[in-house]
């Protein structure tokens, strides 16, 4: 069986396997029927293709016997929210920080969590074991509005848990034309606070190009970002240094007295010697925020992410919140006289670099001609206080690989030979 499921839901080029018509269809059906939720929430992001893709899942849901409830285009995190308040499970039809060409499927359960390997397993099953003939209505014409009642419930419940009068300095905030567009707007009117969103022009075709998240080179200075379905949150200091998921957990964990902290294969050496230093348990998962927060759950952990900006605080969200944190950032630095600035000063991160190999295949490692060994020869390079860490990107054909040091040198030398043995090879 070809596998449907990567990190983050379902993800691919719409139009084309498994993001078709027929398979998002069948896709709705079986997440109704396998989960027997009855009433499902549905929630997009601004790529032109969401609305044929939400047209084909309430079609599939509701042939399965459930409703579906329309919560519109909003952040993935409001549809986590409004699921565990009002609904039996959901989907947010989004390809996250991917081009707008892109887009996927994340499904959810009753407390607003993603769904587990189990039911991701079983719908993958029955996907390949069952044949259905599609009925697609044309039920939902194109709309960027989302449902004002549960975006109310989200920001009441936000306001009981930051102190918004405590905001007095903001910072602008990058919306990558995405589902944070119209959403931070409308919450400038309803927190009473200047935000100054930008690239919040969404035409279908613009969502985190040359903006948002995943793009930090173009975050403005003093200002952060989210990504195109809002989940994820990085910044930017007055000198264009990146404040990223590392920086954030490691002050927010500051901030917070915590005593617990979740991170994954990915973060920075300096979290875990941060989290040494202040006497702090520190654990790594698998990359995946879904991951994260099943470690968080089982160490009782109030915090945890990922270095692209994934950051849960469970106070707020039980998933990456990009707004909220971003909303409890502006809090803790107002109340503790603080400015973006002194985020990159007080929590310094080693040295780290990650090369990104397209591939047509993801083979096994050792199945890579010279690869074991090319590895062995970058770790001999990066010394004992550094690292080499590879894995196969869960949503895109890339080969991510991971180098760390504390010595730039080194650091450049192993990024020069990967480059090499790369340009060398036709993997």
């Amino acid at each position: 069986m070809k596998k449907i499921f990567g990190t983050d839901g379902i993800r691919g080029e719409a139009g084309k396997f498994p993001i078709t018509p027929e398979d998002t269809y069948k896709l709705g059906y079986l997440f109704a029927k396998i989960s027997k939720y009855k009433n499902i929430a549905l929630g997009w992001d601004t790529r032109e293709s969401s609305f044929w893709i939400a047209n084909s899942l309430i079609s599939g849901i509701e042939d399965a016997g459930a409703k579906v409830h329309l919560i519109g285009c909003i952040p993935t995190p409001v549809l986590s929210f409004s699921i565990k308040e009002n609904f039996d499970g959901g989907v947010m039809i989004t390809a996250s920080h991917n081009p707008f060409k892109d887009n996927g499927l994340k499904f959810f359960n009753k407390k607003g969590e993603k769904i587990n390997d189990e039911m991701e397993e079983n719908i993958t099953e029955e996907f390949y074991n069952t044949n259905i003939n599609p009925n697609i209505a044309s039920q939902l014409s194109e709309s960027l509005l989302f449902n004002k009642e549960m975006v109310e419930k989200y920001f009441n419940h936000l306001e009981s848990k930051i102190d918004i009068s405590a905001i007095k300095k903001t910072y602008p905030v990058d919306c990558a034309n995405g589902a944070t567009s119209l959403f931070v707007k409308y919450a400038e009117n309803k927190l009473n606070l200047k935000l100054n969103p930008y690239n919040t022009q969404p035409d279908g075709k613009n969502i985190n190009l040359n903006c948002g998240a995943a793009q930090p080179e173009f975050i403005k200075k003093e200002s952060f970002a989210f990504d195109g379905d809002g989940d994820r949150i990085m910044g930017k200091d007055f000198k264009c240094n990146i404040v990223n998921g590392d920086i954030i957990l490691m002050f927010l964990a500051d901030s917070l007295g915590l005593k617990k902290l979740v991170g994954t294969v990915m973060t920075n050496m300096a979290v875990e010697a941060f989290c040494a230093d202040k006497g702090i348990e520190f654990y790594r998962t698998k990359v995946g925020d879904r991951f994260v927060k099943e470690k968080m759950d089982i160490e009782q952990a109030k915090l945890g992410g990922e270095t692209s900006g994934h950051i849960i605080l469970t106070e707020l969200n039980d998933t990456g919140d990009g707004f909220a944190v971003y909303l409890k950032l502006c809090e803790l630095l107002n109340k503790n006289n603080l400015s973006i600035d002194d985020l990159t000063k007080r929590y310094k991160l080693f040295p780290q670099k990650v090369i990104n190999i397209p591939v047509k295949e993801k083979k096994p490692f050792n199945e890579i001609k010279g690869f074991e060994e090319l590895i062995k020869k970058c770790e001999i390079i990066l010394g004992n206080q550094g690292r080499i860490f590879p894995r196969y990107s869960g949503t895109e054909n890339l080969l991510r690989i991971l180098l760390e040091s504390p010595n730039n040198k080194d650091l450049n030398k192993a990024e020069k030979i990967i480059k090499e043995f790369f340009d060398n090879t036709e993997e």
